[in-house]
């Protein structure tokens, strides 16, 4: 904490009358009672600035140049991170024959850099990807306001069994206790349905069970459909599911298709998930 020059000259007043960094605490909080007290350690650097400069200032702590080695270490490891990314610390230091710790520092205080872990993307096979420009020409053929009435629908798992985090379970003990937590062999999950379209959200629905054609087919049609006929303008609604197993079956295929004509989006048409799109961003990004 930044204390201003007078707080500072009572600090050292205080000090060399009460011999005691105690004791200038307790005057400075009588003193200064809006102000948070320095601890020891703010107590003894500034009388101890003082000492050395003669003055109370505030010094700026000049940050030593780097050694040679470390210097060295730096310039043959963007070499090295240029050709190979994806090094590890331990791999790095080896073949520099320095210590992991310096490598560390000098990849996180000297170059900033951050261990970025990859992501998981789908994988595209080649034929995906022109049914994406097939699919997205076909869009951009539509009126404009198709994207109004774009109904979008996914499921997620939400976990009902509470985490157990086993950093912070710790029992003070002389020996090992034969004590545990016990936890399930399978966590308690409830799948949740949702869709939404530009002006409304249909759902929640909650499936008890692990979802197939017959259960999501049922949820369409009796939780689903009477929603989307109180829905104003509900024959020009376009409806789009992922590739699910459940959403691809032919029975629900053709529910659907007998509900939405030309205006669903069949397994014909699903245009594949890429890693830099999201079906419903390609529709709502720019609303």
């Amino acid at each position: 904490m930044k204390y201003e020059i007078q707080e500072r000259v009572f600090m050292v007043k205080k000090f060399y009358e009460l011999k005691h960094a105690s004791l200038v605490q307790r005057a400075f909080r009588a003193q200064y009672p809006k102000q948070k007290p320095p601890n020891y350690t703010t107590i003894k650097y500034i009388v101890s600035s003082f000492e050395k400069t003669g003055s109370v200032a505030s010094t700026s702590r000049s940050r030593p140049e780097p050694s040679q080695k470390r210097q060295d270490t730096k310039n043959k490891l963007e070499t090295m991170l240029a050709e190979f990314p994806n090094l590890s610390i331990r791999k790095a230091a080896s073949s520099l024959d320095v210590s992991p710790t310096l490598v560390y520092h000098v990849l996180h205080d000297d170059m900033h850099l951050k261990p970025y872990k990859f992501h998981l993307w789908h994988k595209l096979e080649h034929h995906d990807y022109q049914k994406r420009v097939d699919f997205a020409s076909w869009f951009l053929q539509l009126p404009p306001v198709t994207k109004f009435y774009l109904i979008c629908c996914d499921e997620a798992y939400f976990y009902l069994t509470l985490p157990v985090n086993k950093q912070n379970n710790r029992k003070w003990a002389r020996s090992q206790p034969l004590e545990g937590i016990e936890v399930p062999l399978h966590d308690k999950k409830i799948l949740v349905w949702c869709a939404i379209s530009a002006t409304k959200v249909y759902g929640v629905f909650y499936f008890e069970n692990s979802v197939n054609q017959h259960n999501y087919l049922e949820m369409l049609r009796d939780f689903f459909w009477p929603k989307q006929l109180r829905t104003a303008e509900y024959q020009k609604h376009f409806f789009l599911q992922d590739g699910a197993t459940p959403h691809t079956a032919n029975t629900v295929q053709t529910w659907l298709k007998e509900k939405f004509s030309t205006k669903f989006i069949d397994k014909s048409q699903w245009p594949p998930r890429s890693p830099d799109l999201n079906p419903c961003d390609f529709f709502y990004g720019d609303i």
